[in-house]
């Protein structure tokens, strides 16, 4: 008998392999957990109905049984967000609006997860439309967080970080536009991988591959309970698909083979402001450094370029669109929309505050181009950057948008489509809430990150359910 709480993705194929491990093994023991767990959490919306499961598991056995292994992730169950169309499952992105007929094809990051090998658990929950940090909407309802139930999960992927962190998924599909793995990683206690922007293709996102303004930070995304679980499924999900034109054939390089002796470290830590870390966030972060220090080539402090200016804009252009509120409103009216959660209501009533001249915007998407370069540059004098994900442990319940300024840490990055991944550093002794990292690389550089976020990890407290 194995522990599969304690085993890897690819510990989990490989065992496979050997004839020491079933895929029928996996799949029970995840539909026992979704049944135990899932009620009260509500991570899972819309699951692989369990005699279906169990008939995939067994055709992954039967092909093993004939000599075949289907891939690096054979047999293996995984959940995936509400953001992206899987045959056979309704997409709503958390809108009752846009719930309706099921997918007929499956978008292409999640087709490649099942050319790997990998079934599907089924979709996770999100915000309304992937607008808010904590996943709650009016569709499926709230999700909870399994340290503590009164807290948030986070958002937008807080469905899928919820699962993973209560056991009940050993990894999966997400997204991040301004921080929607990140923060939720940070708050669940799990791995998360922002992957450079444009690695992915986004074909298959929905309700469209196209997200407008949005489109400038979408990425997809994956999460984890290990390192090694989020680089798997980030190298799986990679590379141009022949139909999003962006998608760019970067070659996804071994983390393993990167020597962490190579690497220089910095590390920021804002002292003043809505984003000043909590005492305990201070903490490990000092605990992290100190734990690369004499590992590394080097470990210094350092605060990026023009945080202020990239917070500004991915704000006021990405998520308000400067357009006096008329762009969301068409698009609600679009879908025929007129209730609302309470973080949309809110984004809808700063939206309309907020009209910003030809001039004014030009200058903004000036603005960002500037960013990108500066944070570019900053990348000549360090290799990775690690940081807190948010100043302190998960927030109550509708708290998302009480400071967007708390956001600080993860917004420059998802404007300047920078690889991140989190990953947790240990809890806060008066809450016992979780406290993750963020570890931040040059743009197709995801490799150095993992080598840096692998070490700490060896040495930081081991992963386990809620």
């Amino acid at each position: 008998m194995h522990d599969i709480d304690a085993l890897s993705l690819r510990e989990m194929a490989d065992l496979q392999r050997r004839g020491r491990l079933a895929s029928r093994d996996l799949a029970e023991h995840y539909l026992a957990r979704i049944a135990e767990r899932n009620p009260r959490l509500n991570a899972i919306i819309e699951q692989t109905p369990p005699e279906r499961l169990l008939a995939e598991a067994d055709a992954a056995d039967a092909a093993l049984r004939r000599g075949r292994l289907l891939g690096p992730l054979h047999g293996v169950p995984l959940s995936l967000k509400d953001a992206c169309h899987v045959r056979g499952f309704h997409p709503s992105r958390g809108v009752r609006e846009l719930h309706g007929a099921a997918s007929e094809a499956n978008a292409t990051v999640v087709q490649r997860l099942f050319d790997a090998g990998a079934v599907a658990l089924g979709l996770s929950n999100v915000p309304e439309m992937c607008m808010a940090f904590d996943t709650d909407n009016l569709l499926y309802g709230r999700t909870l967080n399994p340290h503590d139930p009164e807290r948030s999960a986070g958002g937008s992927s807080g469905g899928e970080a919820s699962a993973i962190a209560a056991g009940m998924s050993p990894g999966g599909l997400a997204s991040d536009a301004c921080g929607s793995v990140r923060v939720p990683a940070h708050f669940n206690g799990v791995c998360g991988l922002k992957l450079t922007q444009w690695r992915a293709p986004l074909t298959g996102q929905f309700p469209h591959d196209r997200s407008g303004l949005f489109h400038l930070s979408s990425s997809f995304a994956v999460m984890g309970r290990g390192v090694d679980d989020i680089a798997l499924l980030g190298a799986l999900i990679s590379g141009p698909d022949g139909q999003d034109p962006d998608t760019v054939p970067a070659p996804f390089r071994d983390y393993r083979e990167q020597p962490l002796s190579a690497l220089r470290i910095g590390v920021w830590q804002e002292s003043a402001g809505p984003a000043q870390p909590s005492a305990a966030t201070s903490a490990l972060l000092q605990h992290a450094a100190a734990l690369l220090d004499g590992a590394a080539a080097s470990v210094t402090d350092i605060v990026p370029p023009m945080v202020d200016e990239a917070f500004d804009v991915l704000w006021k252009v990405l998520v308000l669109g400067g357009d006096g509120g008329r762009g969301w409103k068409q698009l609600f009216g679009r879908m025929g929309k007129t209730a609302f959660s309470a973080p949309i209501a809110q984004l809808l009533e700063w939206s309309a505050e907020l009209e910003m001249s030809v001039d004014e915007l030009r200058a903004a998407l000036v603005m960002r181009d500037t960013v990108r370069h500066r944070l570019a540059m900053m990348f000549r004098d360090i290799d990775v950057l690690i940081s807190p994900v948010y100043p302190d442990v998960a927030f109550r319940h509708r708290e998302s948008l009480r400071e967007p300024g708390a956001y600080r840490y993860v917004f420059p990055f998802s404007l300047s489509g920078s690889p991140a991944a989190v990953i947790p550093a240990g809890r806060c002794p008066d809450s016992g809430m979780p406290i993750g990292l963020q570890l931040v690389g040059r743009h197709w550089d995801e490799h150095q990150l993992l080598a840096a976020a692998t070490h700490l990890e060896r040495l930081l407290p081991a992963w386990r359910p809620v």
